[in-house]
């Protein structure tokens, strides 16, 4: 190839890079190998740019179907006052009447002096309020975003923040009472007279963990994963103790191990001559008195089976009734249902629904 054909070669690649890319093409040099080279990684960068796959890839799905969204301005709706003059749909919304929940918000507003709640738009009462819908209803933030009219950013904001004075209102209800508070309770139940209340556990759904070992998580009883809660209540069906964030695998013999003894002097000061009735699966230990087991029963003779049967008959009657409050404040869907948000919270929000739950108890006692 002479020198003419060279040129023209040149000149038709140039016209083609030109005519390809719409760029500039590479700035000419004396040496043909050297221009030519600068040549073809040009060509080679265009074909990269080409084999590229669509603008969209790596996007996330609302940015793919919604590229040309142009929201609107947010419009904060007042829905506590649209439902204080409807008491029922209050009720079965927040679980509370407009009269107990001014008395919360009364409380909860003295403690928020000490958070850093940022400016609002909504009003303390809304904001409560939303906080109780999403206790007691577990709607997603995106619902509870359309229903208030703010932005899902700012339902986290506030469920995030309320929840945590709420709790320091409400966890003082749960309290262990005190030694002659115990004996007082004897007698209530003229059967077994000298047992003063019931201990029970629950277990609580959650998402699988992605990070910690599965298996901490997981009961093979359930058959999901979950955390799991321990409550003790009187003889008076209110709840004295609560205990909530041990692990699925273990069943309520080894929660019950692992919270502070129960007992004349101990931690849990409980007096003597005073019994709380548990189930099977506990251990057969004062202050606990469980059921006679079908093995123990069929082994013994024809009179004490009767007398034991009697009794573990007696037993279910009365150890019931841990078993209604348990169902009492999983109403709170929150921690009735499979469990969506961070786990290191939920013992606190479990504790947040058991006293909000014994408020509520109190009020229809007292009032109704």
């Amino acid at each position: 190839m002479d020198e003419k054909e060279k040129a023209f070669a040149l000149i038709l690649m140039l016209y083609w890079v030109y005519k390809q890319t719409m760029e500039l093409p590479v700035p000419y040099v004396q040496n043909d190998y050297n221009f030519a080279f600068l040549l073809l990684i040009q060509m080679y960068q265009r074909f990269e740019r080409q084999a590229m796959p669509l603008p969209y890839f790596g996007f996330r799905i609302r940015s793919r179907i919604l590229e040309d969204e142009m929201p609107g301005p947010w419009v904060s709706n007042d829905v506590y006052g649209n439902l204080i003059i409807r008491p029922y749909e209050f009720w079965i919304l927040s679980g509370e009447t407009v009269e107990s929940f001014q008395e919360l918000v009364t409380l909860v507003s003295r403690r928020l002096q000490n958070y850093n709640v940022g400016e609002s738009c909504m009003t303390i009462e809304n904001r409560i309020l939303l906080t109780l819908i999403w206790l007691r209803q577990y709607p997603t933030y995106t619902l509870l975003s359309l229903t208030f009219g703010i932005s899902v950013s700012a339902v986290g904001r506030i469920v995030n923040i309320m929840w945590i004075p709420m709790w320091e209102v409400v966890s003082p209800l749960i309290r262990w009472p005190a030694v002659q508070d115990w004996r007082n309770c004897r007698g209530r139940w003229p059967e077994m007279s000298n047992v003063v209340g019931c201990i029970d556990g629950t277990s609580h759904e959650i998402l699988t963990p992605m990070t910690e070992p599965q298996e901490e998580f997981y009961s093979g009883h359930r058959k999901y994963h979950c955390i799991h809660t321990q409550v003790i209540i009187d003889n008076d069906k209110n709840i004295v103790y609560v205990h909530s964030g041990f692990l699925g695998h273990e069943n309520d013999a080894h929660a019950y191990r692992q919270f502070g003894p129960i007992g004349p002097g101990q931690l849990m000061d409980f007096p003597n001559n005073c019994y709380i009735l548990a189930d099977s699966i506990y251990p057969n230990e004062y202050p606990l008195v469980t059921p006679f087991k079908s093995v123990d029963i069929v082994r013994a003779p024809r009179r004490e089976q009767r007398r034991r049967r009697k009794f573990n008959a007696l037993h279910r009657k009365r150890r019931v009734y841990v078993e209604h409050i348990m169902k009492e404040f999983k109403t709170f869907r929150v921690v009735g249902s499979l469990y969506r948000h961070p786990r290191w919270q939920m013992a606190s929000i479990v504790e947040l629904c058991v006293g909000l739950s014994q408020r509520r108890t109190d009020m229809i006692r007292d009032r109704f």
